[in-house]
């Protein structure tokens, strides 16, 4: 067996596992995530590779470990920026401990609570899931840092996040550079609904359909209205750019189901260039977040805590546009689907 050496980590473990590094931290500190037999295959990688890792327990953590508490273990997000956070941790000598929130708020803010009593390098939270004040007072404690845009800053807490202003302008431009003008947006009333409508603002385009609810459930039902927009009514929107990608594929399903054709009837554009983009067809063309370099900066920003900066930093990261097949110029007049065929259509959606 191979002796454990100071450059073994995580993602070495992961790597002979055929896991993801979250996975690893899971099993080897005997949290729930796993399966049985996964965590069984992960242990007897470590034991192969030499890899030791000290499980939890009272004072379970280090001053070179940072706690990163996930809100949950199976979002691409999470997991793009968390290889990047892999990759700056190694780089810096650090090690990371994953806490799955299990989607279930009550319980990530429970895990929150407890590292605060903890010896760590620092704590790295995504979303909004925390309250302010107890970011707050973990901030006096240990740096924190907050991945994604928060709702208002927190003192002493650093923020990184992707400009979702700027992501929702790129991808109204690209449609209106096809030539589209009648561009809907299905919402959840954040800064990206903002940048769509400076983007049409900026084009001369009045706002044509947007579409807002309070989570994915409650967009289902919005959808279903868009298409009922597309379908029947002679001025509809020629494409549509939704809030995520999952809410996009949603629409492009539905759409489909409903007897559209994507691109040729409606163009649809996606926010996060998620591995989903590009199993699909059409391949969805979507906003692309820096979420790899978002991972390597939340890492970063702790650093600079330990060396001894005192001032607050909001780090916000340029996003970028990955152009696919869902997006063409708007159909010609003469390509218009006849009445009698929409109608059809109209009410094949009805059913569904």
């Amino acid at each position: 067996m191979a002796q454990q050496t100071g450059k073994l980590t995580l993602q070495d473990v992961a790597a002979r596992a055929g896991v993801s590094s979250t996975a690893v931290s899971l099993a080897l500190r005997d949290r729930p995530g796993v399966s049985e037999g996964t965590r069984d295959r992960i242990l007897a990688a470590a034991e192969e590779i030499g890899y030791r890792a000290v499980r939890r327990g009272p004072n379970r953590t280090a001053p070179g470990t940072v706690a990163v508490l996930l809100r949950d273990i199976v979002s691409v997000f999470s997991h793009d920026v968390v290889s990047g956070m892999e990759e700056a941790a190694g780089d810096a000598g650090l090690r990371l401990m994953f806490f799955d929130g299990r989607g279930d708020l009550e319980h990530l803010r429970s895990e929150f609570e407890e590292l605060r009593a903890e010896k760590l390098r620092g704590i790295v939270t995504f979303g909004t899931a925390i309250p302010a004040e107890m970011l707050q007072k973990a901030a006096q404690r240990t740096p924190v840092v907050l991945v994604g845009k928060a709702e208002r800053a927190v003192p002493g807490v650093d923020v990184v996040s992707n400009d979702d202003v700027l992501g929702a302008r790129l991808a109204v431009e690209h449609l209106v550079g096809l030539g589209h003008e009648r561009i809907a947006h299905l919402a959840k009333g954040s800064l990206r609904a903002e940048g769509y409508t400076q983007g049409m603002r900026d084009a001369g385009l009045e706002r044509h359909l947007q579409i807002e609810g309070g989570s994915v459930e409650t967009l289902k039902p919005a959808i279903r209205y868009l298409l009922f927009s597309i379908l029947q009514e002679e001025n509809s929107p020629t494409a549509v750019f939704a809030e995520t990608d999952g809410v996009a594929i949603d629409f492009l399903g539905a759409a489909v189901d409903a007897g559209l054709r994507v691109p040729e009837d409606i163009s649809v554009v996606g926010y996060d260039s998620t591995r989903q983009t590009e199993m699909i067809r059409p391949r969805l063309t979507s906003v692309r977040q820096p979420r790899h370099q978002m991972g390597v900066s939340a890492i970063r920003l702790l650093q600079e805590r330990a060396d001894g900066r005192n001032e607050d930093r909001d780090l916000i990261l340029e996003p970028g546009l990955d152009v696919r097949e869902s997006s063409v110029a708007p159909r010609t007049a003469s390509s218009v689907v006849a009445p009698s065929s929409l109608s059809a259509r109209y009410r094949r959606l009805q059913l569904h």
